[in-house]
């Protein structure tokens, strides 16, 4: 069977794609195109995107927007207002705020803070299903899908490859991974795929194996993206009642989920302030399966997974 692989930059990391079909190539280029235009469409760091020109209109009017962009905040926002997880789409403005990941990443005032915790209420977002219009209540709110769309993204290029005829593939869109069917270089029929040490001084150094046949797996974690100030370091993963990043005994939390989306939600959902809290919280949520490792570098599953301390797998 032909197989075709590529690696690009987009989204400020990598995209790596695997295709085993015999017009690989052409789909290959073809994903990297639909890539191409989500990003365009779904981020806050272009001004003229489709996202912004919600944002640009907060306090304004609604503004009508395209069904998939719709439907994906309309999710996030189910999710976003439930008080049991810190998952917020309306975290826009604090993570403008503190901007972590970029250059001129900053310790924001206590004052700053309490200014913008005031426009970060996500039932502030008015959504209207028949006109398909977004409507953000507040002046000055905004929308951020950062924590959500790379899980789209991936789960929309696998619903393109499969309708393409592709049964064995893997996209990787920056450690958020999904892959269709399983390896056929791997003779266990399995994509095998790493749990990075998220204690660990660099990338690459893997904790946990987990054989993915068909299913997604993502990571957050506190080594992902943060900034050190006098000593102190703050990592990107905001808790939207105090302003500031989540305190809590979690180091990371990995999701094994059929859907990339789900995966995404849940590995922010799932970071509450105890792994146990965290366990208890991601065993209710049907469809989920969670990775845990503390602060102190032990690994901790749900209920629907094992750990022989080297592989991780689904019951």
């Amino acid at each position: 069977m032909a197989s075709y692989k590529t690696r690009f930059p987009m989204m400020g990391t990598f995209i790596d794609l695997v295709v085993h079909h015999e017009r690989g190539e052409a789909l290959i280029k073809e994903c990297y195109l639909q890539l191409q235009e989500f990003t365009q469409r779904f981020t806050v760091n272009q001004a003229q995107s489709e996202l912004m020109r919600v944002n640009n209109y907060a306090g304004i009017r609604p503004v009508r927007v395209k069904p998939d962009l719709y439907a994906l905040i309309k999710k996030s926002k189910a999710i976003s207002v439930d008080p049991q997880n810190p998952f917020n789409v309306a975290i826009g403005q604090l993570v403008k705020t503190w901007h972590i990941g970029f250059k001129d990443a900053k310790l924001p005032t206590d004052k700053e803070l309490a200014e913008k915790l005031q426009l970060v209420d996500p039932s502030n977002i008015i959504l209207d299903d028949d006109y398909q219009s977004v409507y953000l209540s507040q002046t000055g709110m905004q929308i951020d899908l950062g924590a959500i769309a790379k899980g789209y993204f991936a789960d929309r290029i696998k619903d393109f490859l499969t309708a393409n005829g592709v049964e064995h593939g893997f996209i990787n869109l920056g450690g958020n991974v999904l892959t269709i069917g399983y390896s056929p270089e791997n003779a266990s029929q399995t994509w095998n795929v790493g749990i990075q040490n998220p204690l660990a001084a660099s990338r690459g150094d893997i904790c946990r194996v987990v054989p993915l046949r068909g299913y997604s797996m993502v990571t957050s974690g506190i080594n992902e993206r943060y900034f050190e100030y006098n000593g102190q370091r703050y990592h990107h993963l905001l808790d939207g009642k105090t302003g500031k990043p989540i305190s809590t005994n979690i180091a990371s939390v990995t999701i094994i989920s059929k859907l990339s989306v789900d995966g995404e939600i849940w590995s922010t959902a799932g970071f509450l302030s105890s792994i146990d809290d965290a366990l208890t919280y991601l065993n209710r949520q049907a469809g989920i399966e969670a990775v845990l490792i503390s602060n102190q570098g032990d690994v901790f599953v749900t209920n629907g997974l094992t750990d022989n301390g080297t592989v991780i797998q689904l019951r």
